[in-house]
């Protein structure tokens, strides 16, 4: 399962990845609805990142996102029990 989400001014504001309400189930589904996730970021392991259901996002850093500079949309799949990050 891979989802894509458009990369916006204040995602890279603020170094958060948000989802809209349309991929609220799928975001559920690949997460297991776990409250805390470990994120794959170029081959590196971000543990214990806290997402947040009601608001619809978690944090990934503002300097993480300032090299993902040249991308439109972040790509979330499932790598073990960890969630890949990458983008397009």
């Amino acid at each position: 399962m891979e989802i894509q989400i458009e990369i916006k001014k204040r995602n890279r504001d603020f170094g958060i990845i948000t989802w809209p309400l349309s991929l609220d189930f799928e975001i559920k589904t690949l997460f297991e609805q776990k409250n805390r996730i470990d994120l794959l970021y170029n081959d590196k392991t971000l543990k214990n990142r806290k997402v947040s259901y009601k608001y619809r996002k978690f944090s990934i850093g503002k300097k993480r996102l300032e090299s993902m500079s040249d991308k439109k949309y972040f790509i979330l799949s499932k790598k073990g029990s960890a969630i890949r990050i990458s983008g397009r």
